[in-house]
């Protein structure tokens, strides 16, 4: 019986160390997309990049950030929306 439960407490360690590997992969993925992200939105003009922004890094809502950039919602809805799409056409 104790070297079942040796056995299975290697398992686990070999589990967690497969996980924590898998998460480190798909953090450096994450992170590289990030990356180009960023680099794409410069390419942008200074308004869409703003709006694009604080959209994703500050999860503000649209009326959030037509506060904060004293426009209204709808300007910030379709800045957001052409934003993506000028995004998707940078490669």
């Amino acid at each position: 019986m104790k070297r079942n439960a040796k056995f299975k407490t290697v398992e686990e360690q070999e589990l967690f160390y497969i996980e924590g590997t898998e998460n480190t992969e798909e953090k450096v993925i994450s992170d590289y997309n990030k990356v180009n992200l960023y680099k794409k939105m410069q390419q942008l003009d200074e308004h869409t990049r703003e709006v694009i922004y604080l959209r994703i890094t500050g999860e503000l809502s649209f009326k959030d950030i037509a506060t904060i950039l004293n426009k209204t919602e709808g300007w910030a809805r379709v800045t957001f929306y052409r934003g993506k799409q000028k995004l998707k056409e940078v490669d």
